[in-house]
């Protein structure tokens, strides 16, 4: 596996490897990487910079090397230059299954000359992972290109949501398998409803998912509600000034991360689990958040805006509502439309979904992909 971050920081990748792990040897190369359980591990080191702190001239440079399609130096950095060297030090692959689609190229590098299967996780629409025009006229060149030259090199795909499968057939004629992140299953069951009701946020946060929403939903609420946010971010600035507006919110509360392992149980005493993605991004709009099937097997009710994806799973699998618009209001409505009784009805349907919709159930589907690749 090759990974452009930590695999154990991130829910989908660290759940691969689980599910694979008692079938293959395996081996995860990957930015800063922490030892995972089953895998052999090793570690690049990060970029010096990133979106947040990169200079005025390191982002007229990129744009520059763009507008030239100067790919190769963005996607050959100098933190990645050891990774061919550990590909070459393991024995033969089988399989190398790509995480991130920056690092694409050094599996079909070694593809060349191992003559190795590829499997690339599609977890967004690369080419609109921003959708502002700095972005777009900057490294979303970078991102088309990799998706033009070297998606058609794989043998095959992984998508997190079929709008987004659909796109890339459209956009680039390459199909691929519609595979969610699944948690572990958890043997809990539901707990009783409280009073005051108890809502739960956890994940990332940012100005592109229109987070300060939550904010706005625990306003809306007032009495009969509190809200836990349990919240990390990728903007440290966004992150400090969010918790400082929270603060003389009296039902918004905020909590420490925990480990991807302890989010689950420590979600069950609560009630519902808000989604509170805007559709402000092709993306967001056709998301399926980790956060939707973590809720599932904390067994909760789930509230959520009205994305198109959540919407249809909700009609296969009725584990909560959406509400009517984006807004806060309209969210803060929905929540208040559910009574006690209707919120353990909820809860108790995600207990009935939680093995099907769980790792164990996954990974059969996993591993039934990797032999079909290798023949």
């Amino acid at each position: 596996m090759l990974a452009d971050f930590d695999t154990t920081k991130r829910p989908r990748p660290h759940r691969m490897i689980a599910a694979l792990r008692d079938m293959a040897r395996l081996f995860v190369i990957a930015r800063e990487a922490s030892p995972e359980v089953g895998a052999h591990c090793f570690s690049f080191p990060a970029p010096e910079s990133n979106a947040q702190t990169r200079t005025k001239e390191q982002n007229e440079r990129i744009k520059a090397l763009c507008d030239r399609g100067e790919f190769a130096p963005l996607i050959y950095t100098k933190e990645r230059a050891q990774i061919p060297a550990l590909l070459d030090s393991l024995p033969k692959l089988d399989l190398i299954i790509v995480e991130d689609i920056a690092l694409l190229p050094f599996a079909c590098d070694y593809k060349e000359k191992h003559s190795c299967k590829i499997l690339v996780d599609l977890r967004e629409f690369y080419p609109l992972e921003y959708e502002d025009k700095q972005w777009l006229e900057g490294l979303g060149k970078l991102f088309t290109h990799l998706c033009a030259r070297y998606l058609p090199k794989a043998d095959g795909c992984l998508c997190v949501s079929a709008p987004i499968a659909a796109r890339y057939l459209q956009d680039f004629g390459i199909a691929s398998i519609l595979y969610y992140s699944l948690p572990p299953y958890h043997n809990l069951t539901p707990s009783e409803t409280s009073a005051p009701i108890r809502l739960i946020y956890h994940g990332l946060i940012s100005e592109e998912r229109g987070s300060t929403n939550l904010l706005e939903l625990a306003k809306e609420l007032g009495e009969g509600y509190e809200i836990y946010c349990q919240v990390l971010s990728n903007n440290s600035d966004f992150l400090a000034r969010f918790i400082a507006q929270a603060a003389p919110i009296p039902n918004c509360h905020i909590l420490p991360p925990v480990s991807l392992e302890e989010i689950i149980p420590s979600c069950n005493g609560f009630d519902i689990g808000i989604i509170s993605l805007q559709d402000t991004s092709f993306n967001n709009k056709n998301a399926m958040p980790n956060k939707l099937f973590e809720y599932i097997q904390s067994r909760l009710c789930v509230v959520a805006t009205p994305l198109d994806s959540i919407r249809e799973f909700f009609t296969h699998y009725e584990v909560g509502i959406t509400s009517s618009d984006f807004s806060a209001s309209s969210l803060a409505h929905a929540v208040r439309s559910l009574s006690p009784a209707h919120i353990m009805e909820y809860k108790a349907r995600a207990h009935s979904y939680a093995k099907e919709l769980s790792l164990e159930s996954n990974a059969k589907k996993a591993r039934q992909i990797v032999r079909d690749l290798l023949g």
